[in-house]
């Protein structure tokens, strides 16, 4: 599973974005130029060449230290039974076509749980891909719908995580709505008000043995976990363990801050080391396609390298890899 000539110990990218290009290209994406798919007037995703090209991904995990990258597509999370169909086939594509290098999370018509079901059998039992992944929201509905339950259901009789990545285009937020705030602070809120509701909403007490995933160090959440510890008395229904208990039942990646040295920080203090899965978000994130930091920008290598001065080397171990391999079952957790 390591890479030609690399030492230590495994590192995994949870959340490394991959488009097929075929369904790019239906958005208007043309080769090399950027292009940035609305959702009305707001913008909710911008396309360009690193997405859809997996040589180059490989180029820059290997110029990172990056051994394993799970993959999910930008255009999955609200696609049809049939590009979900489609962008599986394709991350299966890739496992295979990379071996060790790629692993592929599965997309599902959430909105439809009945076929998302039948999806994500055929994707892990079929196709072999090692995961599944939803967004914060689901059409506007929130994750611990009852509807949700079976597609749940069916992840813990699988036995793969649930990977929760920001909703593209976050609803219920009208006071975000312009100046980018729905992509730049919308997505954040929305996973820490998804993580919480996972838990006042009963899907940890129902499902207790399934791992999410919270993107985002949980956009963040770690900042407000003293507040959410001692007011959780205020749910409308009682919990059957103390809130902690459940918030440490749930996994966080490191992913969208661009290797921030406060968002690793705050997460360091408040987050279980068992709990973090190292993430780059990449290729939006630290290859300056979809942002602009300045020049003291981080970069993937220095990110890692940060986790490493900023942990004791068995914690660095689990969050870069040890974790992620042992949710993703790739027998090198610690």
């Amino acid at each position: 599973m390591k890479r030609p000539g690399s030492n230590g110990n495994l590192v995994i990218d949870f959340q490394h974005h991959y488009v097929p290009y075929e369904l790019a290209a239906r958005s208007g994406a043309t080769g090399r130029g950027k292009v940035v798919v609305r959702d009305g007037a707001s913008p909710k995703v911008t396309l360009h060449e690193k997405l859809y090209d997996l040589d180059i991904h490989i180029k820059d995990m290997d110029e990172a230290g990056i051994d394993v990258a799970a993959l999910s597509c930008l255009l999955g999370w609200d696609a049809s039974a049939a590009d979900c169909r489609l962008i599986n086939d394709r991350l299966a594509q890739a496992q295979q076509a990379y071996p060790g290098r790629f692993v592929g999370l599965a997309h599902v018509p959430a909105n439809e749980p009945a076929s998302a079901v039948a999806e994500l059998r055929r994707a892990v039992t079929e196709l072999g891909l090692k995961g599944m992944t939803l967004t914060s929201q689901i059409f506007g509905r929130p994750l611990d719908a009852p509807e949700f339950f079976q597609i749940y259901q069916a992840a813990a009789e699988l036995q793969v995580p649930i990977f929760v990545h920001p909703a593209m285009a976050p609803k219920g937020y009208a006071l975000a709505e312009d100046h980018d705030l729905g992509r730049i602070i919308g997505r954040e809120f929305d996973l820490a008000l998804a993580a919480t509701r996972l838990i006042a909403g009963g899907v940890l007490e129902t499902f207790p043995s399934l791992k999410f995933v919270i993107g985002h160090f949980g956009g963040g959440i770690s900042a407000i976990k003293d507040r959410l510890v001692k007011k959780a008395y205020r749910f409308d229904r009682p919990l059957k363990r103390p809130f902690s208990e459940y918030f440490d039942m749930l996994y966080f990646d490191m992913a969208g801050f661009e290797g921030g040295d406060l968002a690793l920080h705050c997460a360091l203090r408040g987050i279980q080391p068992e709990r973090l899965v190292f993430a780059t978000d990449y290729p939006q994130d630290f290859t300056g396609a979809t942002t602009s930091s300045g020049p003291e920008a981080m970069t993937m290598p220095g990110y890692i390298a940060s986790i490493r001065q900023q942990a004791a080397p068995a914690d660095a171990a689990k969050m870069l890899g040890g974790n992620a391999a042992r949710l993703l079952g790739l027998g090198s957790g610690n």
